[in-house]
C-alpha cells in the first residue's frame, strides 16, 4: 500500500497565486520553498510547470464559473445583475483564486507545453460560459457585446482596481450593478 500524499492542491494553488501577484512570476523552486514539497512530489502530481500553472488557473476558473453560471441560469435581467455581482463576491470569498483570475490572463497559463487534456478542459469551460452569455443575450433581447460588458468586462475591470494589493470593498457591488444595469437597459 502506498503512502498518503502530503500534497494539498489548494495550498499549492495559493502559492502560485501569491507568487504571481507579488513577484509577477512563478517558479517551481518558490513552490518547493513555500510548501516543503519535494520536486518529485510536485512533478509526479503536475507533470510540468506548465501543467501546474494551467491546473491552478483552471481550478480558479471552474470555481468562479460554477457560481456565475448558476446566477445567470434564469436568463432574466435580475439574473444578469446577480451574475455581474459574482465577480466581486468571488474575490472576497476566494481571494487566492481571484488573484489568479484578476491579475493574470489565460495566455499566461496556457502555452505549447500545457498538456493537451488541460487545454481541452479549459476550452470546454470557456465555451460553456460563452454559450450561457449568448443565451442570456437572446433571452433579454440585448446585444451580445452589451451583455459581455455588463457581466464580464465591467465587474472584472472594477475588481482589478483593488487586486492583488487590497481587498475588494463591498461598496463596489452597487457601482457594478449600476454599470451592468446601464449596459443592459
Amino acid at each position: 500500500m502506498g503512502r498518503k500524499s502530503s500534497l494539498n492542491e489548494q495550498s499549492v494553488y495559493r502559492v502560485v497565486a501569491d507568487e504571481l501577484a507579488t513577484t509577477g512570476r512563478f517558479t517551481v523552486d518558490a513552490l518547493k520553498a513555500a510548501t516543503g514539497l519535494s520536486m518529485g512530489s510536485i512533478y509526479h502530481r503536475f507533470e510540468s510547470r506548465e501543467g501546474l500553472l494551467a491546473e491552478a488557473w483552471l481550478n480558479a476558473v471552474e470555481g468562479f464559473q460554477a457560481r456565475f453560471l448558476d446566477a445567470l441560469a434564469a436568463g432574466t435581467l435580475d439574473a444578469g445583475l446577480k451574475a455581474a455581482l459574482v465577480t466581486p463576491r468571488f474575490c472576497r470569498s476566494n481571494p487566492d483564486e481571484a488573484t489568479l483570475l484578476a491579475c493574470c490572463r489565460q495566455t499566461e497559463f496556457l502555452g505549447e507545453a500545457t498538456p493537451a487534456a488541460l487545454r481541452a478542459r479549459i476550452s470546454v469551460a470557456n465555451d460553456t460560459v460563452s454559450r450561457a452569455v449568448r443565451r442570456f443575450a437572446g433571452a433579454i433581447d440585448r446585444p451580445l457585446l452589451a451583455c459581455r460588458l455588463a457581466l464580464i468586462a465591467y465587474p472584472l475591470g472594477a475588481v482589478r482596481l483593488y487586486l492583488p494589493k487590497s481587498a475588494v470593498p463591498r461598496q463596489l457591488d452597487s457601482e457594478i450593478v449600476k454599470a451592468a444595469r446601464a449596459a443592459l437597459a
